[in-house]
């Protein structure tokens, strides 16, 4: 049976990578270890990530939007359904950038779009929507939390997450408060989320993923979901969740993807627990060519997933 999350499971967890090598492990530079590499782990931000390759998913859903479409926005959730109004208003469109990464949950919460930026443009129209330097690339629209009603954005329906901008010429992150955006713009060092015992792990698991979610509550079983993808447009969807007896739970997911909806939303699914990693289940089922992509996501988001694993 799959446990809940404990000191001991995150014991497992770490014991199995002491195991795995005797060095440690250095996230890659790119993908979603690579962006979890660069946000500061607390309390708060390990609550939640989702993750984008925002230009991957950009040119499948050129390819074949019925399929990838499902996949936009992850990373930068907040702003998704705005984004052909953000250039005008912050000289930026977060659905043109390379990666996105959103990290913790309101009203704790950060982001970054790696992209590239004509700084001066978007630093005209921040100090036109009366901002104000707070520091070296860094701004303020507001205080913490605050919101003006009547202000451009949130007219245009974007209320929260402007208040903090930091602008450099590779990326644009931003957050409600001036504490969550350091996060992301103060060094992680060995306190990254990639170097995080669950987080961390359930992202190795995860592997070279388009799209990701993963979740890490304060009560309950950490889960992580995503999308494999390649250029010529086949995907695979991924599962993880964390246990301190894998191979017993193999065979209850497995009963378990036979009943309910689970055969239609993971279809032809297999259960493994990865070679490298002690302490992980992992679920993978390839996306029927007719199927949308990012099913196990949406079951996470939807509080679904958890049945999976118990």
């Amino acid at each position: 049976m799959i446990r809940r999350a404990s000191v001991a499971l995150v014991a497992v967890l770490l014991t199995g990578c002491a195991a795995e090598a005797d060095v440690t492990q250095t996230p890659p530079a790119t993908g979603l270890l690579g962006a979890l590499a660069g946000v500061r782990a607390t309390d708060e931000s390990s609550l939640l990530v989702e993750y984008g390759d925002v230009a991957a998913i950009r040119a499948l859903v050129e390819r074949d939007a019925t399929r990838f479409r499902t996949l936009q926005g992850y990373g930068y959730s907040d702003l998704a359904g705005r984004s052909r109004l953000l250039p005008d208003l912050v000289g930026f469109d977060p659905a043109q950038a390379n990666t996105a990464l959103r990290v913790g949950q309101s009203p704790k919460w950060a982001a970054v779009l790696r992209m590239d930026v004509d700084v001066a443009a978007v630093d005209a129209k921040i100090a036109a929507l009366g901002g104000k330097r707070a520091g070296s690339g860094t701004w303020s629209t507001a205080e913490d939390g605050e919101v003006d009603l009547d202000g451009a954005l949130a007219k245009a329906g974007i209320v929260t997450g402007f208040q903090h901008i930091r602008v450099d010429p590779g990326s644009v992150a931003h957050a409600p408060t001036g504490a969550t955006l350091k996060w992301i713009t103060e060094p992680a060092g060995d306190r990254s989320l990639a170097a995080d015992p669950m987080i961390g792990e359930l992202a190795r698991c995860l592997g070279d993923v388009s799209a990701a979610v993963i979740s890490k509550p304060t009560s309950g079983l950490p889960l992580a979901a995503g999308v494999r993808t390649t250029p010529a447009g086949e995907s695979t969807e991924v599962v993880c969740a964390p246990d301190e007896n894998p191979n017993a739970a193999k065979d209850m997911v497995m009963t378990n993807l036979e009943t309910g909806a689970w055969p239609t939303v993971l279809v032809g699914a297999t259960v493994e627990q990865p070679a490298d990693q002690t302490g992980m289940v992992r679920v993978l089922a390839p996306t029927a060519p007719d199927a949308w992509a990012g099913r196990g996501m949406m079951a996470l988001q939807h509080g679904d997933l958890a049945e999976l694993f118990s």
